[in-house]
């Protein structure tokens, strides 16, 4: 069997983010050389959910800002939208955002990786001996399950109870060692550190 060229990163929603909206610096220029080296990013389908969920949130912040509601009243409100807070061309927009992430990142592929009960049962081990929230403990399966079909050689988040958490759920499935949890700075000192 031919040997895989290259690595595979599975990245979480933040990693995503920080690169979709430019708002770090090192997550950006780690990706692109990841690119350069055309290694492979990857993530689960359910970021796409999160990553949207995250500009629907974004629309409405802002405008709820443009009417100068108080804090408390958008932090309230957020997660009560209800269905009225955004338009057709607010999705079209989320759209067009998405494309141009997509465009930029280009080496970035979608898996389902909880596709049967088993792999469903592993997410409800992992939430049930952890503090992780549903969405993290989605990823870290995810993560996991690409790792042993051969999708992924890392995770990487810059969430750090998911990395702590997730580092003992390692541990417990004696994969420790063959498959690790890093943060972008850590991609970047391990394989870019000369560059």
């Amino acid at each position: 069997m031919a040997q895989r060229k290259g690595k595979i990163f599975y990245i979480d929603t933040n990693i995503a983010l920080d690169y979709a909206t430019q708002r770090n610096i090192d997550t950006i220029s780690t990706i692109e050389k990841i690119k350069e080296k055309k290694w492979k990013l990857t993530s689960s389908s359910f970021m796409l959910m999160e990553f949207f969920d995250y500009k629907k949130d974004a629309i409405f912040i802002s405008r709820a800002l443009d009417k100068k509601w108080e804090t408390r009243k958008i932090l309230r409100e957020v997660n009560n939208k209800k269905g009225k807070s955004l338009k057709e061309s607010d999705y079209n927009s989320i759209e067009e955002w998405y494309g141009e992430f997509k465009q930029k990142v280009k080496k970035l592929d979608f898996y389902d990786f909880l596709q049967d009960s088993e792999d469903w049962e592993l997410a409800q081990q992992i939430s049930l001996k952890s503090e992780l929230s549903a969405p993290d403990v989605i990823h870290l399966t995810s993560a996991i399950l690409g790792f042993y079909n051969k999708k992924c050689d890392f995770f990487v988040t810059n969430d750090e109870l998911l990395r702590e958490e997730g580092g003992k759920i390692l541990k417990h499935m004696s994969i420790f060692n063959k498959f690790e949890i890093l943060t972008m700075a850590d991609v970047k000192k391990r394989f870019f550190s000369r560059s």
